[in-house]
């Protein structure tokens, strides 16, 4: 079990840090703190709950969001950063659990006294002194722990989030025990396996919490939150400033009605900033991932695949070192005009409101969600049984379709098969009378006997589309669909070895997927027996964007050909540029896995995309 623990900050202020400008000193000396005192009146608020992002973070701990926006970090008033954004997006589970205690205190506000600077220009009032004055200080304490849980087996999150939120589950005072969290069978540590834990944690107020030997772990973090109202009781700390309006002093509004009408005191609004300065913070953190994210892809460009074109992704972004760092580049000016409107709203409140007509005033910047719809895919990150396992469960994002899960769900949990990644396109979704086209999905594991045992492939040929009818479009300079895909990929024929010779087909296998050919011409060579010969690897050969494959071809070992099907020639004809090439090979030659298989989409007259499936003997 691999449990890390990062204390993120040693106790320090992490006073809220309010979105106003600073103001000049006044010759108002705010109080000293309380001292301690047996009988201090508190507000005491508990909060433990799932967090899904770094948003709901800045949030519950009530930080300036345009003040990270700003700096670039999240950040407590005057401390260092204090959340770690990366370990928050890559882990499965975030907890969030507060603990604010405030102390009783008395208002000093109507003991103080507005004092003007003469011969200051009223329009640059909010300028100098800000929108409202420090009247005085919340006394107190806080104390916060972000919980980051990454769970190395994806099928047992469900488990580990109960565990969690029962661990987590806050007792109401010191020594009450929570239901849930005895009801919980604590025989079963074993759910914490495979799992990396970190807990950052800062407080203000409070003194010592713990024994400084003493870790930090899921149960320490209750057991201080329990206690920590009373901690403060002994040893409180300033931990937030108390905001008050200029209007709210007779001294400042008899020094207002002296003035003319047309040179009053301007004091601007930010009461709307606050909401919308939250959604600027969110975009502002959906381009820093989409960043990183792209800087990744230039890196291993080899571990994502790029998204179909169709009409919700009308351009995705290629592969490409030019096309990815476009699109990055297009992130990183997103981030520059989100932090200008920030710097904007400080003068001009006014584009937080709705303009003259009554509408939202449109933002400068691109929407990160449709930047984000046209990104390359990672598809070597998890296997096809734990996209299944996702999708099931509705969270995954642009792996497996229902219709694919719904296709190879029966057989995508066996831990004795394998599914290879489809490559190639989907087919497009038919759009008018002219493309009478289906999205058609296939198994070549539906052909095996019900209840029989899984056996690998025992022959394969591979069929080639042959155009037959007359290229009617040639008149206006085209081609027709079929012309287009002559010779290309349109049928896999295969046996398992559970059938009789007599069965046979022509072309000497017993089943066929997608769409055979009976003419011989068309035939891959030779009929590939892998009864004799094991195959380990196969290559998929296609042209981005055309809807169909170019070539197909099942190796062995040492890399032989065993069968092939190849639009721009057989025997060994080098690939043509333009065409992208894939290999996908057995999960280890050594376990002894064997081809069972293939699974993909086809459109009745063409493969469009296909995978390999492997099968541990």
């Amino acid at each position: 079990m691999v449990r890390k623990v990062s204390n993120s900050s040693a106790p320090g202020n992490l006073a809220p840090s309010p979105n106003t400008l600073s103001v000049p000193a006044t010759t108002v000396h705010p109080s000293e703190p309380t001292p301690p005192h047996k009988n201090v009146v508190q507000i005491v608020t508990y909060s433990s709950r799932m967090v899904d992002n770094v948003s709901d973070i800045v949030q519950a701990l009530n930080i300036s969001s345009s003040a990270s926006i700003k700096y670039g970090t999240i950040k407590g008033a005057g401390s260092a950063s204090i959340v770690n954004e990366n370990k928050v997006n890559q882990s499965d589970l975030n907890y969030i659990v507060t603990v604010k205690v405030t102390n009783e205190t008395s208002p000093v506000a109507d003991k103080m006294t507005f004092n003007p600077i003469p011969e200051m220009e009223n329009s640059k009032f909010t300028d100098v002194f800000g929108d409202c004055f420090i009247s005085g200080f919340t006394e107190g304490g806080e104390f916060s722990a972000i919980v980051s849980i990454k769970v190395s087996d994806k099928s047992k999150i469900s488990a580990v989030k109960a565990a969690a939120e029962a661990e987590i589950a806050i007792a109401a005072a010191p020594g009450l025990s929570v239901g849930t969290k005895n009801s919980l069978d604590k025989s079963k540590n074993d759910v914490w396996d495979d799992t990396e834990t970190t807990i950052s944690v800062n407080w203000a107020g409070g003194g010592d919490l713990k024994p400084a030997d003493e870790k930090w772990d899921l149960a320490t973090v209750v057991d201080v939150a329990t206690r920590f109202p009373h901690l403060v009781q002994t040893c409180a700390q300033r931990t937030s400033a108390v905001l008050t309006r200029y209007t709210s002093l007779r001294s400042f509004n008899e020094a207002n009605a002296r003035n003319p009408p047309e040179d009053k005191f301007r004091i601007l609004d930010y009461d709307l900033c606050s909401l919308y300065t939250q959604d600027l913070f969110s975009a502002f953190l959906a381009y820093k991932n989409i960043w990183a994210d792209l800087s990744e892809m230039m890196k291993n460009p080899e571990k994502y695949r790029e998204r179909d074109p169709g009409t919700d992704v009308p351009k995705p972004i290629q592969l490409t070192p030019q096309s990815l760092n476009e699109a990055r580049l297009l992130a990183r000016k997103a981030l520059t005009q989100i932090t200008d409107v920030t710097k904007e709203l400080i003068y001009n409140p006014a584009l937080a409101d709705l303009d003259e007509q009554g509408n939202q005033r449109p933002v400068p910047y691109t929407w990160p969600g449709e930047i984000r719809e046209r990104m390359p895919i990672l598809h070597h990150g998890l296997t096809i049984r734990e996209q299944a396992d996702l999708a099931r469960r509705d969270t995954n994002y642009g792996l497996l379709t229902s219709a694919e899960v719904s296709k190879i769900g029966q057989w995508a949990r066996d831990e004795d098969l394998d599914f290879a990644p489809l490559i190639g396109d989907r087919a497009r979704a038919q759009t008018s009378w002219l493309q009478r086209r289906h999205d058609g999905l296939f198994c070549t594991l539906d052909a095996s006997a019900s209840g029989a045992t899984l056996r690998g492939l025992s022959r394969v040929r591979l069929h080639g589309h042959e155009c037959r009818s007359p290229n009617w479009l040639a008149i206006i300079g085209g081609q027709t669909r079929s012309k287009r895909c002559h010779g290309r990929l349109s049928g896999i024929g295969f046996s398992t070895g559970e059938e009789t010779a007599a069965t046979a087909h022509a072309d000497g296998t017993h089943h066929v997927v997608g769409r055979g050919n009976p003419n011989h011409e068309f035939w891959s060579q030779p009929l590939a027996d892998l009864k004799r010969t094991t195959a380990c690897k196969v290559r998929v050969e296609y042209e981005q964007g055309s809807g169909c494959l170019a070539a197909l071809i099942v190796l062995d070992k040492q890399g032989q050909e065993l069968t092939s099907w190849k639009e721009y020639g057989q025997g060994k004809v080098g690939m043509p540029a333009g065409l992208k090439s894939v290999e996908q090979e057995a999960p280890d030659e050594r376990g002894g896995w064997v081809l069972a298989g293939f699974w993909g989409h086809e459109d009745s007259m063409v493969v469009t995309s296909v995978g390999a499936i492997w099968r541990k003997a």
